[in-house]
């Protein structure tokens, strides 16, 4: 494919897209004459009928007729029409050549096409993807005859004809729909104007004339008289002048060649062959403007168009995306002038069939832009006509669309994924941190440079790795270190190197309440019989002038100027004495200069004019109306009076007049001069002044570009920084969720104290000790009502806030617990101390448990000590005993071992 550049830089088409290529590539129409298609359906043996008896039979203009007959039984249309034309009728043979003057018929049950001059039967009607065979017919019919070619939509069902007559009119042909009430059946005609398609909208007996008119045009017939270059130039500056202002849309970027030949094309619809003349009828007919301003839009596009392209794009870039893509993350695609929305949805399907396979789910955003407000319509509206059945497969037809009569209609969820948007490339900032970009057959109709500034944008919006794919007959040209190749043949690239910012100019919004061009209604106040009295006098009885500031630049008129005044050739201009005629020039300036040096009025009578009824002296006078700096303003008006006829000259008279006129010439030269020098001396000290500004400007580049390096660091590090704190935001919540957890499930009541002893948190077991409900926060805390009894508390707290000493003590509630009181420091992170911690633990079990534990003991001492008293008194009876056996003179009956019962010891 050829793909290579021309010296100039300049994108070149290949003969591979011919539909996408601009038609100023020098692409000739195959074949010498206007070829016309007429599609038809249910209905169009009437249509066809009217149309063939108005066709001139010697107009040079070959027709075909192509109308979805029924393939199981021979035609009879050729003989019907036969009857209503002197031309030839023929029903197509396969390879029939293509003869002006003659009519051919399509052969029933089979696709229609134009090749090489001659008719080419296609695939069955019953193939899939071939059972539009008016699509089909005027594609191929674009694709042979391009300005030459007319597509012409009359009576039938379903929208069959309006895919093909796009390509004809993307090419520059010319597209006429039958006027709908005359049609039997409507809706293929009403499709075509629906889609903003036809040129002309007529009934099938005028078709021909207008045809006949279009075939007769330079346009059609490649004879527009060349204009010189300056009359060119010059008429397409006023053109592309009275769009951009009717429109906002600056075509200025364009291709030359492709905006004449659209501009050539809307001549011939008009009838006019002078490009001056088509710039008057701009200014004076607006729907014209806007016409010319769709037609410079050319909106080629489709679903799936080059499908290996596509395939190439799925295969080596979506499906690694998808792969390597986290899920859940977003997915970022740009479809820059995206026409219709074909494509947009294109790319949004192959992204949404990449996710499921991969059983992932993305956040998939594809922006859709362009420029044409009517495409955006249309394309948000997501309505398709049955033609798209050749260009998406019936799996993602059932998938993607739901069918509703003879159109498809986009589904919500493929819908939702797209975002169309208005957007001029050339002046509107990109997109930015983008994974996929479609840019295709965009780029062939603009110039060079304004080629790269647009490749330069979008390597702006990918994101580094990024994928960028063309279109077929484009390339990236002097941008191959920013783009590498990924499939060169498909045009598909990956983002490398660094962006450029200094090639980048992003314009800036309109400020509010700036200039739009859409001045809103203004209602004029009603004039008082004073105020109209006033108007009527200075209106016919004050001379004619003009307001000048100190330049002499002109900001009111007043009165009928045209004697004295007149707009020379070229630019515009408010200049005073540019637009003063050369006999009242001197008088003007002279009047001004000398207003302005003497702050006074002065009365210039030099000034001559030449009328009807004889020659007019011109008086001038100058009057300053405002003295403030910089705002000076004069009042110059004119008036002349009648010139009374000289008395017979005498040699004296003679000497002296040319004295006089002398004596001017030289005051007026010496005026220039003057004012010559004192601009010679402003615009030095403006140079000096420019010069120094200059540099200083240099020099703050200098610094803006540091400043923007060190914002790209700094941008940089904050990212870091905030994936840090992302990751310590996350670490807090999950310790704030154990600290919670651990408040609310622990039965120790604890409350935390700020420094001014207000609450700033507590467990909810201290509600068994206060009086507290979650507003309570803040307030201090010998606020609340207390259930306990513990006068020390506050005391305590601020000797360990003073000491850091914690302080424990004992407290009882009314409820009869016990607690313990502590009261510690309360120590952040850093080791600083942000308040008191009071922690109350109930002791109320322990406390009882050593109360019984006391008695016990008690008891148990008692009894030891009965014990005791007990075995005293039987050890005191048994020495008795024992005593008494003494006496008795017997043995001891209870031998007492002292030391063995009581357990002691000699010491």
């Amino acid at each position: 494919m050829a793909d290579e550049q021309t010296n100039n830089g300049e994108i070149g088409a290949s003969g591979d897209d011919r539909l996408t290529a601009p038609p100023d590539t020098g692409r000739e129409p195959r074949l010498p004459f206007l070829v016309v298609g007429v599609g038809a359906s249910a209905g169009g043996l009437e249509a066809y009928t009217e149309f063939l008896r108005a066709a001139p039979p010697d107009a040079d203009i070959a027709y075909v007729l192509i109308q979805h007959l029924p393939p199981d039984r021979e035609s009879l249309v050729a003989e019907l029409l036969a009857k209503h034309t002197t031309m030839p009728v023929r029903q197509v043979e396969d390879g029939m050549p293509v003869r002006p003057d003659h009519v051919y018929v399509i052969r029933p049950g089979h696709t229609l096409t134009l090749r090489d001059g001659r008719l080419r039967l296609g695939a069955s009607l019953e193939t899939p993807g071939h059972r539009r065979p008016v699509d089909d017919f005027f594609r191929s019919l674009a694709e042979e005859q391009q300005q030459r070619a007319v597509a012409v939509v009359l009576s039938g069902m379903g929208s069959n004809g309006t895919a093909g007559a796009q390509a004809v009119k993307a090419v520059g042909g010319l597209c006429v729909a039958q006027e709908p009430e005359s049609a039997k059946f409507p809706s293929m005609p009403r499709s075509l104007i629906d889609a903003n398609l036809a040129d002309y909208i007529l009934r099938p007996e005028e078709v021909p004339d207008a045809l006949v008119r279009y075939a007769r045009h330079p346009y059609a017939a490649d004879r527009l008289p060349e204009p010189t270059a300056r009359q060119a130039a010059q008429a397409l500056h006023d053109i592309l002048a009275v769009v951009r202002t009717r429109t906002r849309h600056d075509f200025t970027g364009y291709r030359k060649p492709t905006v004449v030949r659209r501009v050539q094309r809307r001549m011939g619809l008009a009838q006019i062959d002078d490009l001056t003349e088509y710039a008057r009828t701009l200014r004076q007919h607006p729907a014209e403007v806007t016409a010319l301003a769709d037609d410079l839009l050319i909106h080629v596009t489709g679903f799936f168009r080059d499908p290996e392209a596509w395939e190439v794009l799925r295969e080596k870039v979506i499906v690694p995306l998808v792969a390597e893509r986290a899920a859940d993350a977003p997915i970022r695609a740009w479809v820059a002038a995206c026409a219709t929305g074909d494509e947009a949805y294109t790319l949004a399907m192959l992204l949404v069939e990449a996710a499921e396979t991969a059983g992932k789910q993305f956040d998939i955003k594809v922006f859709a832009t362009d420029m044409a407000e009517r495409a955006l319509g249309h394309a948000r509206a997501g309505v398709f006509p049955g033609g798209i059945e050749g260009e998406v497969s019936p799996d993602r037809l059932d998938r993607f669309f739901d069918k509703d009569d003879s159109t498809y209609r986009v589904k919500r969820e493929l819908r939702e994924r797209v975002i169309f948007a208005p957007q001029n490339l050339l002046q509107d900032p990109p997109f930015s941190r983008l994974d996929i970009i479609t840019c295709r057959n965009l780029l062939i109709y603009l110039e060079p440079d304004v080629q790269q500034r647009v490749l330069s944008l979008l390597h702006f919006g990918l994101r580094e790795g990024g994928a960028l794919l063309l279109g077929g007959s484009e390339s990236v040209g002097a941008r191959e270190n920013e783009f590498e190749p990924i499939d060169k043949k498909n045009r598909l690239f990956r983002r490398v190197g660094q962006t450029r910012h200094g090639v980048l100019d992003f314009p800036l919004p309109p400020a509010p309440g700036a200039f739009t061009g859409e001045p809103g209604p203004v209602r004029p106040p009603r004039a008082s019989i004073s105020q109209l009295a006033n108007r009527i006098l200075l209106e016919h009885y004050t001379p004619a002038a003009v307001v000048v500031d100190r330049d002499g630049l002109i900001v009111y008129f007043h009165g009928s100027t045209g004697r004295y005044l007149d707009q020379p050739r070229g630019e515009p201009t408010r200049d005073v004495l540019a637009l003063a005629n050369d006999q009242v020039r001197g008088a003007a300036r002279t009047a001004l200069q000398s207003a302005a040096a003497q702050g006074r009025a002065v009365t210039v009578r030099d000034g001559l004019i030449d009328t009807p009824t004889g020659r007019r002296r011109v008086e001038v006078a100058a009057v300053p109306l405002d003295h403030r700096p910089g705002q000076a303003l004069f009042l110059l008006t004119f008036a002349d009076h009648p010139e009374p006829l000289p008395p017979a000259p005498t040699d004296a008279d003679s000497g002296r007049q040319l004295a006089d006129d002398l004596q001017r010439v030289r005051d007026e030269l010496q005026s220039t001069i003057e004012e010559l020098q004192t601009s010679n001396e402003e615009m030095k000290a403006a140079n000096e002044e420019v010069t120094s500004i200059n540099e200083e400007l240099q020099s703050t580049n200098e610094e803006l570009e540091t400043s923007k390096e060190e914002l790209q660091s700094l941008n940089e590090e904050l990212t870091t920084v905030n994936a840090q704190l992302e990751a310590k935001m996350e670490e807090l919540e999950a310790t704030s969720n154990d600290l919670g957890s651990l408040l609310s499930s622990t039965d120790i009541a604890v409350i935390f104290l700020d420094t001014q002893f207000r609450i700033r948190r507590y467990t909810p077991a201290v509600k068994d000790l206060f009086d507290l409900i979650p507003s309570d926060a803040g307030r201090p805390l010998s606020d609340l009502r207390r259930k306990f009894t513990d006068p020390d508390l506050s005391a305590n707290a601020a000797a360990v806030l003073d000491r850091l000493i914690p302080v424990e003590r004992e407290v009882t509630s009314e409820s009869g617990r016990t607690y313990v009181r502590r009261v510690l420091p309360y120590r952040t992170q850093d080791n600083r101390i942000a308040g008191v911690v009071v922690t109350f633990i109930d002791i109320t079990e322990r406390k009882r448990a050593e109360s019984a534990l006391r008695e016990n003991m008690d008891e148990l001492t008692r009894f030891n000590r009965a014990m005791v008293a007990r075995e005293s008194r039987v050890i005191e009876l048994k020495e008795e005993v024992n005593d008494l056996c003494r006496r008795l003179g017997e043995a001891a009956r209870y031998p007492l071992d002292f030391e063995a019962e009581t357990g002691g010891g000699d010491g």
